[in-house]
């Protein structure tokens, strides 16, 4: 075979599919558009789900794609084996309704062999066990049958991916790597064939035959047209062309490991290459999630995201690298990558930034983590047991940023089993708890003790050294606070922002030497501030000096919501009246929440003024400006005070040109554009009198629209799949066509745009909301017009009616009772039953759990004269405790007793036969 460089393969493939027809499309985000069950793009045929389902109108039927993927489901084998990857890239040719079988599988053979030259003699084949079909197109385009190996569900059958979507039964390719490969035992103790756990047979290609569509129940329903699915890992086809044992020794990987043996000094060896695999790896999937906007955070991607930054450090320990080293390889990787991949250069920097910030964060407790598991591990080994305890689990997550899985993997080194349960529980106790408990004794922490004021310098630094003055343990104060102890420190200075003025305090790092003091909550007593956490190492004793660090990147998002909410009061104070009063904020790093004076609920357009009211603010650019001014002269500019706070005889004034004007003592942005951008999420009430409006700000609002618009996407296709399959191919007219933006389209809008994409996307998320419900009500309606008209012109429906029928003298009497109709279905029906029936009366009838319906109706001969529609039904509505009423030859009315409907039916039918023999009734 003749080797190939990644680049080159990837190349081959996509324009041998474009010669064939096929349009090449971009790779996607590894955020997936439209489908909320998936946390990456795990496939190459994400983007393509709706495309397979027909749930949207196809732009191609056959396409070819080189995309980026993010799986983690075996990632404690990553770096341990020669092909595990959180990252890679699948190439892959898809047809919708185009291809089928037979073109799949010549197309798969033909670039496989005469293209990317893997020799024929070679190549080995599975189908699904009952496919005879894919079996006999292998036969007829050379393959001998003792080369086709039939697998089950297990092995060859694909999908879908995610809850649901498309899926079916699958053919792959595979390379006879030779005997040297495989087991010991294979060849002679058993068969050794494509199956077999050996490394003698590689699978290269995967190709799946698209027949169902999969719900979220797991049921498989038939696909109106079956499609193509392919699947080829660019990595995995490079190991094979260029004959290396590990996808990690391919080129793009190996110039990545030589970045990693220049940061660290170390070379790439046998006893070495877990660790270079590791961070190889988890580089590349940092770098392009982070490059899609998926940020490290505690839940949800972010947690996956945090998890493979944190696993690399702690795997480059066996490298000796004990400073931040990940984001000093954001560069050369993006150097190996930008020529496919462009977009790659636009967000380095800010992926350095991420890492260098999560790397210098988890350090700081690693080195103490690492000597604490190892602690509790002999701890465990010691008391006999095989399970480490979810107790210590949660210690580790909570104080030292383990992730449950990394203690897991460590763990499983020493033998043990991991407690999943028990962490579960740990993590939901803390959850449910708070610091309530100190934070109501803090008042008494200095009762008879004279306190002098603690100097806040946060305004300017976010790092200082202070001496301590004081530490407390269990509410008493004490001369020292030693490792792991819960207590509060106080000292002479810091730049540690206390809980005010609805800002949650700081959190960050105190440290004196190897002690290490973590700082989980900062509160304020009087002029004292306080800093609750727990000792990670050594020992901290009041006199002595201090290093005072507060995490940064948390401070920076609390900055962005407070600064928000000024502009936000502000807005409302223009907008709605000078009458609004703040009564009540939060500032999260994740959210911002006020509450204010006004009686009644904004309207959608108050909202969409307000909104945009920050964002013109943030757009211009405003600096902000602080003074600290004697009450009484503050009083007179004019400031806003929050109603609740107590000033003393000095106040800060913090000014946004003329937006804003406010007391506050808490943390801001420099100037209003550091804000980046604002959306309100939520308008709603926290009691008579006022209103609450929840909100975003900075980075979050992105991620924010890029989940609206996934779950719009979702609905879109959801909704238009729907009508297609109930009303048939004619009705693509009904089905939505607006374009729903992807998570890529929606960061570069903003890019573009800056803060007025907020605008942009607020219209078209309200629009297409409207869509739906519009389309939905539409689609309902249709829906209903075809049953009734499938039901009242429904021939056994008809005969059934007609055979149950009651004679009195030569007119026949008629009556049925139905489930979930309504009167217009009964009346059509009746008109049906008259065509057929000269001489007649009909009572029909439809209940479903909260009501009952009653028509009544007659031939016109009888209208009147004999029979009077309008009396029967009126009788009939009686029993029902409802009314009706009508003409002598139709009538109609109901009621809400369900249980009495028979025996009305039977009142009506009863009446009407005993006037047609000429009975008084």
């Amino acid at each position: 075979m003749k080797y190939k460089k990644v680049a080159e393969i990837r190349n081959i493939f996509l324009n041998y599919f474009k010669e064939k027809g096929h349009t090449v499309v971009p790779s996607s985000s590894l955020l997936p558009a439209g489908d909320p069950t998936l946390l990456f793009t795990t496939a190459g045929m994400v983007q393509f789900k709706p495309y397979f389902t027909g749930a949207v109108e196809l732009p191609y039927t056959k396409a070819t794609s080189a995309q980026k993927c993010l799986r983690t489901t075996d990632l404690e084998n990553v770096g341990k084996t020669e092909r595990h990857c959180t990252f890679f890239e699948m190439l892959g040719n898809f047809s919708f309704g185009d291809y089928f079988k037979e073109e799949a599988i010549e197309y798969s053979l033909d670039c496989s062999v005469n293209y990317l030259g893997f020799p024929k003699e070679k190549i080995w084949i599975t189908v699904f066990e009952n496919d005879d079909e894919a079996e006999r197109i292998w036969i007829s385009k050379g393959i001998p049958p003792e080369r086709i190996t039939r697998l089950g569900k297990k092995d060859n059958f694909w999908g879908p991916a995610g809850d649901s979507g498309a899926c079916g039964p699958c053919s792959e390719l595979y390379l006879d790597r030779g005997p040297e490969k495989g087991f010991p035992e294979c060849g002679t103790k058993k068969e050794c064939k494509p199956g077999c756990d050996c490394d003698r047979f590689l699978e290269f290609w995967n190709i799946v035959f698209n027949q169902f569509n999969q719900d979220t129940e797991g049921n498989l329903h038939p696909l109106k047209q079956t499609g193509i699915d392919t699947g080829s890992g660019l990595e995995r086809v490079a190991l094979l062309l260029q004959e290396v044992d590990s996808v990690y020794d391919t080129d793009e990987l190996r110039g990545i490991i030589s970045e990693v043996e220049k940061v660290s000094g170390k070379k790439y060896a046998e006893e070495t290459k877990v660790p270079f695999r590791v961070i190889t790896d988890h580089i590349r999937s940092v770098l392009f999630s982070v490059g899609d906007g998926i940020f490290p955070d505690r839940t949800g991607r972010g947690y996956v995201i945090r998890r493979l930054i944190r696993r690399a450090v702690l795997f480059a320990r066996k490298l000796e690298l004990r400073e931040p080293f990940l984001h000093k390889l954001v560069a050369p990787v993006v150097s190996i990558y930008k020529e496919r991949y462009p977009e790659l250069e636009n967000h380095a920097a800010s992926v350095e930034r991420t890492l260098l910030a999560e790397e210098e964060l988890f350090l700081k407790t690693l080195e103490i983590g690492l000597e604490k598991i190892e602690a509790l591990v002999a701890k465990t080994v010691a008391s006999g047991s095989k399970t480490f305890s979810g107790k210590d689990s949660f210690l580790l997550y909570g104080t030292y940023g383990f992730p449950a899985e990394m203690t897991e993997e460590i763990v499983a080194e020493h033998g043990l089993s991991f407690d999943k349960e028990g962490f579960s529980e740990e993590l939901e106790k803390d959850r449910q708890s708070s610091r309530e408990t100190w934070k109501a004794n803090r008042s008494a922490l200095f009762t008879g003790t004279k306190v002098d004021k603690t100097e806040f310098l946060g305004y300017s630094r976010l790092e200082a050294e202070a001496p301590i003055t004081f530490a407390f343990f269990e509410n008493k104060s004490v001369d020292s606070l030693r490792e792991g102890q819960s207590g509060v420190l106080t000292f002479r200075a810091t730049p540690f922002y206390p809980e005010g003025g609805g800002q949650q305090g700081d959190t960050g790092f105190v440290k004196k030497g190897s002690s290490l003091f973590k700082v989980l909550d900062t509160q304020k007593e009087n002029d004292v501030i306080l800093h609750y956490g727990i000792v990670l190492n050594g020992s901290f004793t009041v006199g002595e000096s201090a290093v005072l660090e507060v995490e940064k990147e948390r401070r920076e998002k609390l900055k962005s919501h407070h600064s928000g909410t000024h502009l936000l009061n502000g807005a409302l104070r223009k907008i709605l009246g000078t009458h609004v009063m703040q009564k009540g904020s939060v500032v999260s790093p994740d959210y911002l929440r006020f509450d204010f004076s006004h009686p009644s609920p904004m309207t959608g357009e108050e909202i969409r003024r307000i909104e945009s009211w920050v964002n013109e603010s943030i757009a211009l650019s405003i600096p902000v400006e602080t003074k600290v001014l004697p009450i009484e002269e503050a009083k007179k500019t004019g400031a806003v005070a929050a109603f609740d706070e107590k000033y003393g005889d000095s106040v800060r004034v913090l000014q946004m040109g003329d937006r804003s004007l406010e007391f506050c003592g808490g943390t801001h942005v420099g100037n209003t554009r550091d804000i980046g951008y604002f959306y309100i999420k939520k308008e709603s009430s926290p009691g008579a009198g006022n209103r609450r409006v929840e909100a975003v700000a900075g980075p979050a609002v992105i991620e924010t629209f890029q989940n609206r618009f996934a779950e719009l996407t979702e609905s879109v296709q959801n909704l238009n799949l729907k009508i297609k399959e109930d009303l048939g191919p004619e009705s693509a007219s009904l089905t939505i066509q607006t374009h729903v933006p992807g998570p890529e389209e929606i960061r570069s809008l903003f890019r573009a745009k800056g803060s007025d994409a907020v605008r942009e996307l607020r219209e078209l998320s309200e629009k297409l909301f409207f869509e739906i419900e519009e389309t939905q009500s539409k689609f309902l309606k249709e829906k209903k017009n075809r049953e009734s008209k499938d039901f009242e012109n429904n021939p056994t429906v008809i005969q059934s009616v007609l055979a149950n029928a009651e004679s009195a003298g030569t007119t026949k009497v008629l009556k049925a009772i139905f489930d979930s109709k309504d009167a217009k279905a009964l009346k059509g029906l009746s008109d049906s039953l008259k065509v057929r029936e000269k001489d007649m009366v009909a009572v029909l009838a439809s209940r479903n759990e909260e009501d009952a319906s009653i028509i009544v109706t007659c031939s016109q001969n009888l209208a009147g004269k004999v029979v009077h529609c309008g009396d029967l039904v009126k009788f009939a509505c009686e029993l029902l405790e409802g009314k009706g009423g009508g003409k002598p030859d139709m009538a109609q009315g109901g009621g809400k007793n369900v249980s009495r409907l028979e025996e009305a039916v039977q009142v009506a039918v009863d009446r009407a036969k005993a006037a047609l023999n000429g009975s008084k009734v």
